[in-house]
C-alpha cells in the first residue's frame, strides 16, 4: 500500500507549488510523540506505513492555502478512518455541546427561511461527510427532508432508522438537494475541488452549499516556532494543519477560488439573514450601523461556530429561462 500521494498543485486554486513551510519526518520526534499522544484513545490508528514518509507543508503563493504535499494516500486514509477513527475499538463519539446544537439549528433555520421564501417548498438537505450523524439528526428533528452521505457507512443504520436517507459519496443524485452542509470536511480531503463540483452537481438550481473549515489567521507565525504538542484550542495549537487529518488550511480567498470554477456564487450574511450577490442592499443610516454593532456585541450577528472556524455560503444560480 502506498502511504503518500504527491500534490504538485494547490488544492484550492490549482497554482503550482509555493513555499515550503515545514518538512519533518513522520518517524521521529516531534511527530511520533504527537501521533502517540493525540491518538492514544484510538488503538486502531496504525501509522507504521508513514514511518519513512515526511510531513511537508507548502503555502500557495497565489491564494495562501497551506497544504500537505505529499499527503497521506487515499489507501492510507481509508484505513485510518475506517479502522482507526471509526473502527470497532474507537471510543464513543462525544455528546455535542448544547451551544453547538443550538447553533446548528439556528443556522439551519436561517437557510430554510431563505430557501422557503425563494421556492415555497420544504427543502431537502444533505449532510456531506456526516460522520456520527449529529447534524443530520438535528436537521431531521427540525422537520426538513434530511439526507446524509459519507465514505464510511458506520452510522447509516442509525440514520436510516430515523428516516434519514443515506448515500455513498460517489453516488449522489444530480439536482436533488436544496442545501448541502459540508462542515469540517474540506480540510480532510485530498481533492476538495472535486468535492465542490460533486456538491454543485447535486444541488438544485437556487440551492446553497455551506463550507465550514478550520481557520487560524496566526498559523504562519505559529509555524515559525511550532509547538506540535500544544493542546487543541490552546493559543499555540497547530490543529489547523494537524498531521494526517488536516490536509488543507484555507484562507478566505482560497475558499472563494476553490468554489469559483463550479459556477457557485458567494452569499452574504447580515445578522442572521442570507442574501445572494444580486439582491440589492439599502445603505445603513448611522442609527442602523450602531444597531448592527450592538447586535454583534450581544451575539445577535451570525458567527461561525466553533471558534477557529470560517464559514461561507455559496448559491447555485437559477438559469434565466427557469425564472
Amino acid at each position: 500500500m502506498s502511504s503518500t500521494l504527491d500534490r504538485p498543485l494547490c488544492p484550492a486554486c490549482g497554482a503550482t507549488a509555493g513555499k515550503c513551510l515545514v518538512d519533518l519526518p513522520y518517524g521521529e520526534a516531534p511527530l511520533t510523540t504527537y501521533l502517540a499522544q493525540f491518538y492514544a484513545a484510538y488503538p486502531g490508528c496504525d501509522f507504521t506505513a508513514l514511518q519513512s514518509a515526511r510531513y511537508r507543508l507548502e503555502a500557495c503563493d497565489h491564494c495562501g492555502c497551506i497544504y500537505q504535499n505529499p499527503a497521506p494516500s487515499p489507501e492510507f486514509l481509508q484505513e485510518f478512518y475506517h479502522r482507526g477513527l471509526y473502527g470497532p475499538d474507537a471510543p464513543p463519539y462525544p455528546s455535542p455541546e448544547i451551544e453547538h446544537s443550538e447553533h446548528i439549528v439556528r443556522e439551519l433555520t436561517m437557510v430554510v427561511h431563505f430557501l422557503t421564501n425563494q421556492n415555497g417548498r420544504r427543502p431537502a438537505v444533505l449532510d456531506y461527510g456526516t460522520g456520527s450523524g449529529r447534524w443530520a439528526f438535528l436537521a431531521a428533528a427540525s422537520g426538513v427532508e434530511t439526507h446524509a452521505c459519507d465514505l464510511s457507512t458506520h452510522a447509516f443504520a442509525r440514520l436510516e432508522s430515523a428516516g434519514i436517507g443515506c448515500h455513498l459519496i460517489d453516488a449522489l443524485p444530480a439536482a436533488r438537494f436544496d442545501y448541502i452542509n459540508t462542515d469540517q470536511v474540506m480540510e480532510h480531503v485530498l481533492a476538495p475541488a472535486d468535492i465542490v463540483r460533486r456538491c454543485a452537481n447535486a444541488l438544485r438550481p437556487g440551492g446553497i452549499l455551506k463550507i465550514g473549515v478550520p481557520y487560524d489567521p496566526n498559523l504562519r507565525a505559529k509555524l515559525e516556532q511550532p509547538d506540535w504538542l500544544a493542546p487543541k484550542h490552546s493559543p499555540h495549537s497547530l490543529n489547523g494543519v494537524a498531521p494526517v487529518e488536516h490536509l488543507n488550511h484555507f484562507e478566505p480567498r482560497s475558499l472563494d477560488l476553490l468554489v469559483q470554477s463550479s459556477g457557485l456564487q458567494k452569499m452574504t450574511v447580515t445578522r442572521w439573514s442570507l442574501a445572494t450577490s444580486g439582491q440589492a442592499r439599502t445603505p445603513q443610516t448611522l442609527r442602523q450601523r450602531f444597531g448592527t454593532w450592538l447586535r454583534a456585541k450581544l451575539g445577535e450577528t451570525y458567527r461561525a461556530y466553533p471558534a477557529g472556524t470560517q464559514t461561507c455560503f455559496y448559491h447555485k444560480p437559477v438559469p434565466s429561462h427557469a425564472r
